[in-house]
């Protein structure tokens, strides 16, 4: 009686297991009421010369359906009629005939030659026939303004120096404009190993009385990363030696291109820069050299 009770069990749980394991591998079943609309990204940016700005929205479902989405525009900085505007004076889509895709074309205002900074509005998905909408049911636009006081040094340069280490080496440097400072830029991979939004250092532009552009100067004191686990301190190299300077670094501009001054410091010149790898920036503790460089770098537009 026990073996045939053991024997019972045993057939029992296979029998559930067979049931579970038909379960695991049924394919998922997407239901026709779980269908939504949605945006295909949450956030859009165009430059205001471009005219328009195309917004797709898609519906999800197992088949196509005859469907309409509502949607409405929430002012931000960027105004309606000022500087943008809704093609669609119903703000309605239809979808029809198979159609999973339809777009919201919004006219921008090109307001050339008058700095207003990046504008902003939103669009939102407000109601949908016969569906439910996506968590995804809201778009932010960017306007980006292209009449910024520094527009002329922002974009991509080739940058060349000499590693101490690696030799000569290029790669892509990119000035970024501030949010808010028009006197301010990001330099996006200063050297070309630090390479990330946390590695990036923020440089005063320099002007003359006249307001032309004389040069950026990244002020003392910067870290980046942490990359390997260690902070990244950007400081002033007499080349060929192991001296190490926190002092500001300064680039000259002319017809688009920054070269590095040389500066003193204690009476030593500071003629090229490097990075330290640090345990923290308390006290510093500097561990070593990262890199530096024989030739300090030179940035030229792209």
């Amino acid at each position: 009686m026990k073996n045939y009770n053991k024997i019972l069990m045993i057939l029992c749980g296979a029998a559930i297991l067979a049931v579970s394991c038909d379960k695991l591998n049924q394919t998922p079943v997407f239901e026709a009421s779980e269908s939504f609309a949605a945006f295909v990204k949450g956030s859009v940016s165009v430059d205001e010369n471009k005219g328009q700005v195309i917004i797709p929205v898609q519906i999800a479902s197992i088949d196509p359906v005859n469907t309409t989405v509502s949607y409405k525009i929430v002012e931000g900085e960027a105004k309606v009629g000022t500087d943008f505007q809704d093609t669609n004076e119903s703000a309605v889509l239809t979808f029809k005939d198979g159609s999973r895709s339809e777009n919201i074309i919004i006219n921008i205002v090109d307001r050339q030659g008058e700095y207003t900074g990046d504008l902003d509005f939103s669009i939102e998905l407000i109601a949908a026939t016969g569906l439910k909408l996506s968590a995804e049911n809201t778009c932010k636009v960017t306007i980006c303004d292209l009449d910024h006081p520094l527009a002329e040094i922002l974009g991509a340069y080739t940058a060349t120096a000499t590693s101490s280490y690696d030799g000569e080496v290029k790669w892509t440097m990119t000035l970024l404009k501030d949010p808010k400072e028009l006197t301010m830029v990001w330099i996006d991979q200063i050297t070309n190993e630090m390479v990330g939004e946390k590695c990036r250092f923020y440089a005063i532009v320099n002007k003359d009385e006249e307001d032309n552009i004389l040069g950026i100067t990244v002020p003392s004191g910067q870290y980046g990363g942490p990359l390997s686990g260690y902070l990244m301190w950007l400081v002033g190299n007499k080349a060929g030696t192991g001296y190490y300077f926190d002092t500001s670094l300064t680039w000259a501009y002319s017809n688009g291109t920054f070269t590095y001054v040389p500066a003193e410091d204690d009476d030593e010149t500071v003629d090229s820069i490097g990075i330290l790898a640090c345990q923290n920036d308390a006290g510093k503790k500097v561990l070593g050299w990262w890199n530096k460089y024989e030739v300090p770098p030179t940035y030229v537009k792209d």
